[in-house]
């Protein structure tokens, strides 16, 4: 860049010498702002100018390696009374000599350039979709325009207006080349595509189980999701309740951010960088939802998940495997978050299933809410086998249903808050409607509180 600018003042120096000797002072000196690629009139040179612009006219430029004047447009040069103003000035704009931008904006209205940098200012050009802009300077910091965030450019059209431009719509690129063969492979492509195409989308649930710390493992997996595959046009959804294909011929968009998938009814929307919405039918049924980009791996949270689970059994275990109650029967707590229990006809039918067997897994799907911290330690949920089952049983259902006598996938459950005491542990039952998103927000109405005993 250096040697560039060397050779621009050494030529420059050479044709004021030519302009001197034939008696002609220049009105001044130009900075070229887009200049034309492969002429010695090139972007970030400066030029005596002959003639200054008036409105709606062009300067009259004396380009180096010329005998002829000629005309340029008024908006690609920046015009100055002093050489020295203008190596001034082509000193901050060095850095934005390659920088270049297209319009992104497909849909109107069509993107506006500004006089000044404020959403308030005066539209003075609107951009076409796929319009070559020349990048001359951008703000210092980001700024909130509507809900977006970006830079303001200053910007400089082919022909030759200049002001603001706000970035959001706008793909900036540097080049040393052609800068309309970057445009036109640039708006070959699309950006927003590619990252609906190049990622697993979640529920948004995912997102709210995670900020609400409550993970349902039921549901929480990492199959769950609308997952492209390009390579044999597929879309597949994954929910907990059913699973389906679409099979596409093309993509096709509409507007700014819509995309349809001919041959198939799915149709996405982008929301913003990490939100979609996508639509289709199941059963005559038209289903709409919204589906992110989760932070961090889903096998990771899944595991997070299940270490905090294990932590509370073990914490439970510490203090005595055998939980024993003269009226409730004897619990015994054993490896891989096992239980089994004996004794406890007494909670059958209204806590415990008639068929539920007298064994199974222990888990901790709920969480007791903030208001229950003082009385309660937390909820423990004790998922039986049923029929032929001996490996435990899921966790329960999304929303947190797993209170007395509920059915989990593949087993019973009945869950508990519990509170460590003197030489023990107490069970308080849960009614049906004591659970929400997973929270277990109050003790059942008339709760069966049982004390046991724990020893090791």
């Amino acid at each position: 860049m250096l040697r560039r600018l060397r050779a621009a003042v050494l030529a420059l120096g050479i044709t004021v010498l030519a302009l001197a000797s034939c008696g002609v002072r220049p009105a001044g000196y130009g900075v070229v702002l887009w200049g034309e690629t492969g002429s010695a009139l090139r972007t970030g040179i400066v030029v005596p100018v002959i003639r200054e612009a008036t409105i709606g006219s062009s300067y009259l430029l004396l380009v180096p390696g010329e005998k002829k004047p000629r005309e340029f447009p008024s908006g690609r040069l920046r015009f100055f009374r002093g050489k020295s103003d203008a190596d001034r000035f082509l000193q901050s704009f060095s850095p934005y000599i390659q920088s270049w931008a297209v319009s992104m904006k497909q849909d109107p209205p069509p993107l506006p350039i500004r006089d000044q940098a404020s959403p308030d200012g005066r539209v003075i050009y609107k951009l076409k979709p796929g319009q070559l802009v020349k990048v001359v300077g951008k703000s210092a910091a980001l700024e909130t325009v509507q809900q977006y965030s970006d830079h303001w450019y200053e910007v400089v059209t082919d022909d030759g207006y200049s002001g603001f431009c706000f970035g959001h719509y706008l793909t900036s690129f540097a080049t040393a080349g052609d800068p309309a063969q970057e445009a036109q492979h640039i708006m070959s492509q699309d950006a927003t595509l590619d990252r609906i195409m190049g990622n697993t989308w979640r529920p948004d649930w995912f997102q709210e189980m995670v900020a609400r710390g409550a993970i349902d493992l039921a549901v929480f997996r990492d199959d769950v999701g609308l997952i492209p595959s390009s390579s044999d046009n597929v879309m597949r959804l994954v929910l907990p309740q059913y699973s389906l294909e679409f099979h596409y011929t093309g993509i096709q968009k509409l507007g700014e951010s819509t995309y349809v998938f001919t041959g198939s009814d799915l149709r996405i929307t982008v929301v913003d960088d990490q939100r979609i919405s996508i639509y289709y039918h199941y059963k005559d049924q038209r289903v709409a939802g919204l589906y992110v980009l989760m932070q961090g791996q889903i096998t990771d949270l899944i595991a997070a998940e299940q270490k905090r689970r294990q932590a509370i059994f073990d914490a439970i275990a510490a203090r005595g495997t055998t939980l024993s109650s003269s009226a409730y029967g004897t619990i015994t707590l054993s490896e891989g978050m096992r239980f089994s229990w004996s004794g406890y006809q007494k909670l059958v039918p209204s806590l415990v299933a008639a068929d539920a067997q007298g064994k199974g897994r222990v888990d901790f799907p709920l969480h007791a809410a903030k208001g229950l911290a003082g009385d309660y330690d937390g909820v423990i949920t004790l998922v039986f086998d049923r029929g032929g089952d001996s490996g435990g049983a899921a966790a329960p259902a999304p929303g947190g249903s797993s209170v007395a006598g509920s059915s989990a996938a593949g087993g019973y459950s009945a869950s508990f808050l519990y509170k460590a005491a003197s030489g023990g542990i107490r069970f308080t039952s849960l009614d049906a409607d004591s659970v929400s998103n997973l929270v277990v927000t109050h003790p059942g109405m008339s709760p069966v509180v049982i004390f046991f005993t724990q020893t090791h």
